[in-house]
């Protein structure tokens, strides 16, 4: 599937089928649709407990750590503030479903899905709804105005429809039936159409490529924040287990692509962010493999 959409995207490009930023339009409807429908159907079904602190852990470290480290990087190599704000969102974030799912499935059965289901839901979906937009917004912005940024996240989609369904799990409410169904259908093309947006926005050419931030970023995302995840929980921790190592397989996924579609949206320098998605994705599976024979 991931290679299939991609592909489609850069095919539906070259020959000019769709009209031009077709992928604004489809970047609009996975934010504004697909979304939020997502964020009201698991939201309130979600059900966190001390046993799954370390596996939801993970993908905050890998976030947080991802400000410090690009804010600090930015500073040394005199990065524009976009520049900055597309690397975090795109290395900060892990692709735990469309690409973590079937890997998970491939390497450790309907076991290590289970505890990927809940990673995705309650850690790299949270955070892209919250944390995500909150970068979005601020690296946005030549100046920090507070006042602006504040508006664009209380009127973010995502974002309502998190606290929505943050009330609806608090308040012990789950929709049923009908209503339900709507937001599973309303949810569903969202991994094919940010894979076609990304495929329509993904023009691999070697002249003025940003060598330094692809390597930068895909540094982070593929070797240091699995290796920091590895050292806590591994080295310091000695965790045991498959919810240990499907945490740290999990980190090790290549950037999220719906953290790319977000860096487009906010106008964060998207050639680079959609750059850190295409190569990231087939050279992630190299990578993935060295830290499954590691923890093996």
């Amino acid at each position: 599937m991931l290679l299939i959409c991609l592909t489609a995207g850069v095919l539906f490009r070259k020959s000019r089928i769709l009209p031009e930023n077709s992928h604004v339009i489809l970047n609009n409807i996975v934010m504004y649709i697909c979304l939020p429908a997502l964020a009201l159907l698991y939201i309130p079904e979600l059900k966190v407990s001390t046993s799954t602190i370390f596996p939801l852990a993970s993908t905050y470290i890998v976030f947080f750590l991802s400000v410090i480290f690009f804010v600090f990087l930015g500073k040394i190599l005199k990065l524009e503030a976009q520049t900055v704000g597309a690397l975090i969102l795109t290395a900060g974030l892990c692709n735990t479903s469309f690409v973590g799912f079937p890997v998970l499935i491939a390497l450790f059965g309907e076991e290590g899905l289970r505890v990927g289901v809940l990673i995705d839901q309650a850690g790299s979906f949270v955070i892209l709804a919250t944390a995500g937009t909150i970068v979005a917004s601020c690296y946005s912005h030549g100046k920090t105005d507070y006042k602006n940024i504040l508006k664009k996240i209380s009127v973010n989609p995502s974002f309502i429809a998190f606290i929505a369904g943050l009330v609806m799990n608090i308040s012990d409410i789950k929709f049923e039936g009908e209503t339900k169904l709507l937001l599973e259908k309303a949810g569903s093309p969202m991994a094919f159409l940010a894979l076609i947006s990304v495929g329509l926005q993904l023009r691999i050419s070697f002249k003025n490529l940003p060598v330094k931030e692809l390597v930068s970023g895909l540094s982070y995302k593929l070797v240091l924040a699995p290796l920091v995840v590895f050292a806590i929980y591994f080295l310091i921790l000695k965790g045991k287990g498959i919810d240990v190592q499907v945490s740290l397989i999990e980190t090790a996924m290549p950037p999220m692509v719906m953290g790319s579609v977000l860096a487009s949206s906010f106008n964060l320098n998207p050639r680079l962010a959609n750059l850190m998605v295409g190569i990231g994705i087939p050279l992630s599976f190299l990578t993935i493999a060295i830290w499954y024979f590691i923890i093996k």
